[in-house]
C-alpha cells in the first residue's frame, strides 16, 4: 500500500511518549542503515476551549452633565474630580454667586421673581420650605412670601444683591383737599430705604493675573454746543474676557437726554465694556444746543478703581476733561407769573411762581406788587420785601404768601400779584422783559376745616415695613378722603408696595396710618443658584477652570456612579463572536486580580473611534469585589466554545490538505500509518479529534533525518 512504509526498529519498543526516537530504514540490498528521528505523542483526553481576548477599561458610568444655566465667569470651583457632593454643598460660583446642590425633579432654567408662575416656582418653594425657610402656601406663584424666604436663604449663604443699589428715599407729603381739610406746616415725612442683602462677594475670588492698566483720553479739550466729543479708553494688555469698566461722570455741565430739562450733553453711561481681545473702546457724547445764557462749563470722565473686583488698574491718565465755552449772550429773558392754585383756603399758603424764558448765568432781580380785596396782615401775612431774585442758573423763583385763618364769616377774597417792568440803572440795558401773563390772581375761600399734619419718617431696610400717620387738629365729622403724594428715588409699586395716594379718615377719627411695605427687590433667583441632581453624587470630571467665562448650556462638570463598571470595545469581527451571557475571565492588571464574570450588556450599534474605526461597546459584570482606579485597563478572556474530555492531539500532528485532515500514527512495530480524521475545537497547541481515532494511538508530531548513536 502506498500509504504504509516498513521501518526497522533501531532501539526496540518505544516506551517513552513524546521523546524523539531514532528509527533505521533499509533501502534495497544496501546494508547501510538510514535513520529517521520521529517525535511521537499519545492521543489524550482534554478540556478544550476557544477563547477571544479583548481589552477593556474600568470606569464609572456618567449619570448627569451639569450645564451652566446662565452666561457668566467661573469665580470659584469648590470640588475636584472624584469628590462626593452632599445636599447643601456649594459646588462652584458664577459671578460670585455660589451654585448650591439641592434635591429636585428638574433643573432650573430661568430667573424667578415676584409674579413668576410655573412648576419651577413650586419646586423652589418646596426646596426653601424643606430647608427650614417656611412658606405657608407652596404653589406655582412667586409671591413676596417666596422672596422673603429666598432672601433668608441667600443671606445665610452670603449672596450679594442683584445689583449694587445705593440707598433710596421715599418722601410722603400731604396734598390739599379744599372741601375737607387744610394742610398744616408739618406735612412731609421722609424715609431712607437701605439694602437688606449684604454686598458680600459670595464665595471668595482669587486675584486675576495680568490685569490691564487703563487710561482715558478725549478727542478734543473744548467743544461748542451742537458738537460732540469722543472719549477713548485704552488698555496696555487686552483682557481675556469682556471687561466692565466703571466710570465716574462729573464736571459743572449736566448730562441727560433733553436740553429742555437743562441738560447740557448726552448722558454718558457709568459702565463701559472693553470687549475681550481689544485694546481700546470709544464712546461719544453729543453737546446740546439750549436756550440758556451760560458761563464756561466742563465735563469730566474718570476711570473708577474697582477695589472689590480688582479686574483692572488705573494708569496715569485716568481722568479726561472737556470744556464747553460760555454762550447765549444774545438771548432775552421774558418773565411770567403763575399761581399754584386759583383758590386757596384760610390757614394755607399760596405760591406764585415767577419764571424766565431763558436761564441766565447772572441773577435776575425783579419787583412785584400785591393787590386785591384781601387785607394785608389780616387775611394774609405781608411779605417783608417786594424785590425777588431768580438766581443764576435757575429758571424760576417762588413767592410764597401765608394765608391767615380766622373765625370770621366773610365772603371770598382775592389776592393779586403783578410783575413790574425792569428799571435798569442809567446807561444800562434792560435785564429782563415782561412776557404773558404778568398778573396772577388767587381766591381765598373762607372755611373752618380741620388742619392736617403728617408724622413719621426714618430708615427702613428692604423687605421691612414702616408707616406715616396723618393727624387732624380736630376729629372729622364725616368720612374724609385725605390725599397724599409720594416722591423720592424709590419707585411706587416697584421699590415698595403700591400706594394709591388717597386714604379715608373715618368720621370721629383724628388720625389715620398709611403703611409703607418696602419690597426686597435686591433679591432675585438665578437658575444657576441651585443645582438639581440625585445627591449625594460623585464628581466625574470638572470641565472648566476658575476665571473661565462659560456660556449658557456649556458643560461645567459631570456626575458619575459611585461604583465601577468594566466596559469593553470590540471590532465588528469580534462583535460577531459575542453575545450577552457569555462567560468571561477579567484580568485586572492593577492589583493582579483575576475574576470570573459574564457579558451583561452588548451594543448592537457601533460608535466611531478616534481613528475612524467602528467599535462596539459592552459591559462586563464580575463576581466578587475588586480594587481598581478609574480608567485602568483590563484584559478580558471570552469563552466562545468548550469541549470537555474530548480526544485531542497536538496541532502540529495534523496534516491539512484539500483532500481532508490526516494524522500519522506509529505502532509498536515501528510502522507509520496515515489516518483520516475530523477535527473540532482548536485550543492553543491542541486540537479536538471528533472522528478517526480511538484514543490509544501514538501520533507523529515531527519526523526528521537522524543518525544512530554509536556505542562508546
Amino acid at each position: 500500500m502506498s500509504n504504509i512504509k516498513k521501518i526497522g526498529l533501531a532501539t526496540g519498543l518505544i516506551a517513552v511518549i513524546g521523546v524523539a526516537v531514532l528509527l533505521g530504514r533499509q533501502s534495497g540490498g544496501d546494508s547501510t542503515n538510514n535513520e529517521l528521528l520521529i517525535t511521537p505523542r499519545a492521543v489524550e483526553r482534554r478540556d478544550l476551549s476557544d477563547v477571544l481576548t479583548v481589552s477593556g477599561e474600568v470606569r464609572r458610568d456618567e449619570t448627569k452633565k451639569i450645564n451652566s444655566a446662565v452666561d457668566g465667569k467661573v469665580s470659584q470651583i469648590n470640588v475636584e474630580d472624584g469628590d462626593t457632593v452632599e445636599v447643601g454643598d456649594g459646588v462652584f460660583a458664577l459671578d460670585g454667586r455660589t451654585a448650591v446642590a439641592v434635591p429636585g425633579e428638574f433643573s432650573f432654567y430661568r430667573e424667578l421673581t415676584v409674579g413668576s408662575v410655573g412648576p419651577d416656582v413650586k419646586q423652589l418653594e418646596t426646596i426653601l420650605n424643606d430647608s427650614g425657610y417656611k412658606i405657608r402656601d407652596i404653589d406655582t406663584l412667586f409671591t413676596e412670601e417666596t422672596r422673603t424666604a429666598l432672601a433668608k436663604w441667600q443671606f445665610d449663604r452670603q449672596y450679594s444683591g442683584s445689583s449694587n443699589e445705593s440707598d433710596e428715599t421715599i418722601t410722603a407729603s400731604l396734598s390739599p383737599n379744599g372741601a375737607a381739610y387744610s394742610v398744616g406746616r408739618e406735612n412731609t415725612a421722609a424715609f431712607i430705604v437701605t439694602q437688606a442683602v449684604p454686598t458680600s462677594s459670595g464665595s471668595s475670588l482669587r486675584p486675576t493675573v495680568n490685569k490691564p492698566k487703563l487710561n482715558i483720553s478725549a478727542s478734543t479739550s473744548t467743544v461748542a454746543e451742537g458738537g460732540s466729543v469722543t472719549f477713548t479708553i485704552t488698555a496696555d494688555v487686552a483682557p481675556t474676557s469682556d471687561l466692565t469698566i466703571a466710570l465716574t461722570i462729573g464736571g459743572s455741565a449736566t448730562g441727560g437726554d433733553d436740553p429742555a430739562n437743562d441738560d447740557d450733553y448726552e448722558s454718558i453711561e457709568t459702565n463701559v465694556t472693553l470687549p475681550s481681545g481689544q485694546l481700546s473702546v470709544p464712546f461719544t457724547s453729543e453737546i446740546f444746543v439750549d436756550n440758556t445764557i451760560e458761563d464756561q462749563e466742563d465735563i469730566t470722565v474718570e476711570l473708577s478703581q474697582r477695589l472689590e473686583s480688582g479686574e483692572y488698574d488705573r494708569g496715569s491718565t485716568y481722568l479726561a476733561r472737556v470744556y464747553i465755552p460760555e454762550n447765549g449772550s444774545e438771548l432775552r429773558p421774558l418773565l411770567t407769573v403763575k399761581a399754584s392754585s386759583e383758590t386757596i383756603s384760610e390757614g394755607s399758603s399760596v405760591t406764585f411762581t415767577v419764571r424766565t424764558s431763558v436761564k441766565s448765568n447772572r441773577d435776575i432781580q425783579f419787583n412785584v406788587t400785591l393787590s386785591g380785596n384781601a387785607s394785608q396782615d389780616v387775611d394774609f401775612l405781608t411779605p417783608d420785601r417786594d424785590t425777588y431774585t431768580i438766581n443764576a442758573g435757575s429758571y424760576s423763583v417762588d413767592v410764597q404768601i401765608q394765608i391767615r385763618r380766622d373765625n370770621t364769616v366773610e365772603p371770598d377774597e382775592t389776592l393779586v400779584l403783578t410783575l413790574n417792568s425792569d428799571t435798569p440803572p442809567s446807561g444800562k440795558t434792560d435785564r429782563y422783559f415782561l412776557g404773558t401773563p404778568t398778573v396772577a390772581e388767587v381766591t381765598i375761600e373762607s372755611d373752618d376745616l380741620p388742619e392736617l399734619s403728617l408724622v413719621g419718617g426714618g430708615t427702613v431696610a428692604e423687605g421691612g415695613t414702616s408707616s406715616f400717620r396723618i393727624v387732624a387738629d380736630a376729629a372729622v365729622t364725616k368720612d374724609t378722603s385725605v390725599n397724599y403724594q409720594l416722591s423720592g428715588t424709590a419707585q411706587n409699586g416697584a421699590d415698595y408696595k403700591a400706594l394709591s395716594g388717597t386714604i379715608i379718615m373715618r368720621a370721629g377719627s383724628s388720625s389715620v396710618t398709611v403703611p409703607i411695605n418696602v419690597i426686597n427687590d435686591d433679591v432675585i433667583f438665578k437658575p444657576s443658584d441651585m443645582l438639581v441632581a440625585d445627591w449625594p453624587a460623585r464628581i466625574g470630571k470638572v470641565e472648566v477652570d476658575e476665571g473661565e467665562f462659560v456660556l449658557q448650556g456649556n458643560v461645567v462638570l459631570s456626575l458619575t456612579e459611585p461604583q465601577f463598571t468594566i466596559t469593553m470595545k470590540v471590532s465588528p469581527t469580534d462583535r460577531a463572536e459575542l453575545e450577552v451571557g457569555q462567560a468571561v475571565s477579567v484580568d485586572l492588571k492593577v492589583g493582579g486580580q483575576i475574576l470570573p464574570g459574564v457579558i451583561s450588556e452588548l451594543n448592537d450599534s457601533a460608535n466611531v473611534g478616534a481613528a475612524g474605526e467602528e467599535l462596539y461597546e459592552g459591559t462586563i459584570t464580575v463576581t466578587g469585589d475588586f480594587s481598581a482606579v478609574d480608567g485602568a485597563t483590563v484584559s478580558i478572556d471570552v469563552t466562545l466554545a468548550e469541549a470537555l474530555q474530548v480526544l485531542a492531539v497536538p496541532v502540529a500532528a495534523v496534516l491539512r490538505s484539500a483532500d481532508g485532515d490526516e494524522v500519522r500514527i506509529v505502532n509498536d512495530a515501528g510502522t507509520i500509518t496515515r489516518v483520516k480524521v475530523t477535527i473540532g475545537l482548536i485550543d492553543g497547541e491542541w486540537v479536538e479529534i471528533k472522528d478517526g481515532l480511538k484514543g490509544d494511538e501514538l501520533v507523529v508530531v515531527d519526523i526528521a533525518a537522524g543518525n544512530v548513536a554509536s556505542a562508546a
